[in-house]
């Protein structure tokens, strides 16, 4: 494998060190989760919003990640602080596919990501698995590489597939597919206008309607129909802005589509327990953008469908799909798994994926 670039002089990149590792497999007698990797690699400016703790390469395109949520998170929570909130695993799987991307491949710092799609499914002991202990969740991720494609030796994209277990349980799994972009691409595709200033957000919708508590937290605007909001892009937002960003951030994108789904199975809590979301524009920030909801036919009153487009400039920018379910009560079975291409090798010259080499924008993560 690739060394990382930019080492660290402190040894913020190092393997898991010796210590009680989980079974007797791969990763046995290493401590992935003694202390959190650099923000560097996971591409956040706050160390308590860093999630991964370890990681280690057990194959060329396979990898064993440490990964730790404190008992309370200051923004990903459910009412109650019962369970631990399953959109963490969406993030926690982000910074899986970055971590990788610089660690295992060797992608230099400074370089973009572009997220293209991301997705996650509760397994069979659906929200009991995520229930908050007397302390932190440790969790494991067993982390396959598909689709990797090179360009001149350097990581062009790949596709990050993860098994994400607690405590050797398997608690779900998740999914994402990133594209690499050097400075100088980045900027050229941005053009001039990536600079531009986020204008005051609009009053939110009130919290308790979407599941918040504060109303710094919600990212919905109420408009004229009932299915339909603008979205609040609150760059001042401590987690999801945590570093300056000249774009709508992918995780802002998933806490809208929560949200409105949310809203629409008002007064009862529920629980996105699977999502699956595409990206296909920057959504700019100073420019308004509509979220709508729409409910979908459901097999049973308990697990309702929920398609959610975020438009902006009469096109939509992402699409979202996420299965809700009551807060209280089990599961009626597993979830879905998220549908991943087959695993290719990597291989110079190769030609693209689908979209890849088209106009698509992709947000970036």
């Amino acid at each position: 494998m690739p060394s990382i670039v930019e080492p660290d002089p402190h040894g913020a990149y190092a393997h898991p060190g010796p210590g009680p590792g989980p079974g007797t497999g791969p990763g046995a007698g290493y401590d992935f989760h003694d202390r959190t990797v650099s923000r560097h690699l996971v591409h956040r400016s706050s160390v308590s919003e860093v999630l991964l703790t370890g990681w280690q390469a057990t194959g060329p395109y396979d990898f064993l990640l440490g990964a730790q949520w404190p008992r309370l998170h200051g923004f990903y929570r459910l009412p109650g602080d019962r369970y631990h909130d399953p959109v963490l695993m969406a993030e926690t799987v982000r910074q899986a596919g970055l971590l990788i991307g610089h660690a295992g491949f060797g992608v230099p710092r400074g370089h973009h990501f572009v997220m293209e799609d991301l997705s996650y499914a509760l397994g069979e002991s659906g929200l009991p698995g995520l229930a908050v202990g007397a302390g932190p969740a440790s969790l494991m991720l067993a982390v396959g590489c598909e689709d990797v494609r090179m360009r001149h030796g350097q990581l062009a994209s790949l596709r990050v597939h993860a098994e994400i277990t607690r405590d050797g349980r398997p608690i779900g799994r998740g999914s994402g597919q990133l594209r690499v972009l050097s400075p100088g691409s980045y900027a050229r595709l941005r053009g001039p206008g990536r600079h531009a200033v986020a204008p005051r957000p609009p009053a939110p919708t009130a919290p308790e309607l979407v599941g918040r508590a504060q109303p710094a937290d919600v990212v919905l605007s109420p408009t004229l129909r009932p299915d339909t909001w603008l979205l609040r892009a609150d760059a001042a937002h401590p987690v999801l802005f945590d570093h300056e960003l000249d774009h709508v951030p992918g995780m802002l994108v998933l806490e809208a589509a929560r949200q409105a789904a949310q809203r629409l199975r008002h007064p009862e809590p529920v629980v996105p327990v699977e999502l699956v979301t595409s990206f296909d524009h920057y959504i700019e920030l100073d420019r308004p953008c509509f979220v709508r909801a729409v409910p979908e036919p459901a097999a049973d009153g308990r697990r309702l469908p929920v398609r959610v487009q975020l438009v902006q400039d009469g096109r939509t920018a992402a699409e979202c799909r996420l299965l809700t379910e009551p807060q209280d009560g089990p599961l009626d079975g597993p979830a879905e798994r998220p549908t991943v291409p087959a695993r290719r090798d990597a291989l110079d010259g190769r030609p693209t994926a689908p979209g890849l080499g088209s106009t698509r924008l992709p947000l970036a993560s």
